[in-house]
């Protein structure tokens, strides 16, 4: 007979189960409020990339004026580099990269097309899930205008690249998206 008074309702294992799904969801719904209120959250746009600048930042704003008065024109390359899909979006991975270590070439030219000597160019990666996976990256001068270095990806997938050029106090900083596919190791 069912009654409010029989205890023997808590011993049905579909009882059992019941608030075993319910215990667990309740626990795993409190380790991920744990996990955001214990790591620090990046602020990511609809792409899943690091959110652009603050456009009425005085800073940024100062930093696209020079910008526009450079005009340089930059360039990166990889020989690791896979051509993306021409149909791709101008804010998707412009190539894939194939290696890691990856060997990027960096070329920097002025608004007459002549080379930007003697320059100091520094890759940031970015992953845009975890901080703890950025890294940075310098690359050398190896010819007038021409850049080279090697940046070792710590994983797969794809990665936001920002470039600062550094040349006699004036600051030329562009973004690069990639895709970082890494073979297995046997």
């Amino acid at each position: 007979m069912i009654s409010q008074k029989n205890k023997q309702g808590w011993r049905n294992p579909w009882v059992l189960g019941l608030v075993i799904i319910v215990l667990s969801g309740v626990l795993i719904n409190a380790r991920f409020v744990w996990n955001v209120l214990s790591h620090p959250v990046r602020v990511l746009d609809d792409d899943y990339s690091v959110l652009k600048h603050n456009k009425y930042d005085a800073k940024w704003v100062q930093q696209q004026a020079e910008r526009s008065t450079l005009g340089w024109r930059t360039s990166l390359n990889s020989p690791q580099r896979l051509p993306n899909d021409s149909l791709a979006k101008s804010d998707e991975a412009r190539f894939i990269l194939t290696a890691s270590p990856a060997v990027m070439t960096f070329e920097l030219h002025d608004k007459e097309g002549r080379p930007v000597q003697g320059s100091k160019v520094e890759i940031k990666a970015q992953w845009p899930g975890d901080p703890t996976f950025d890294f940075k990256g310098t690359l050398k001068e190896i010819s007038p205008g021409h850049y080279e270095g090697s940046l070792l990806f710590p994983r797969a997938g794809n990665w936001d690249l920002l470039i600062s050029t550094d040349r006699d106090g004036s600051q030329f900083d562009t973004e690069q998206k990639v895709f970082v596919a890494i073979s297995k190791q046997p």
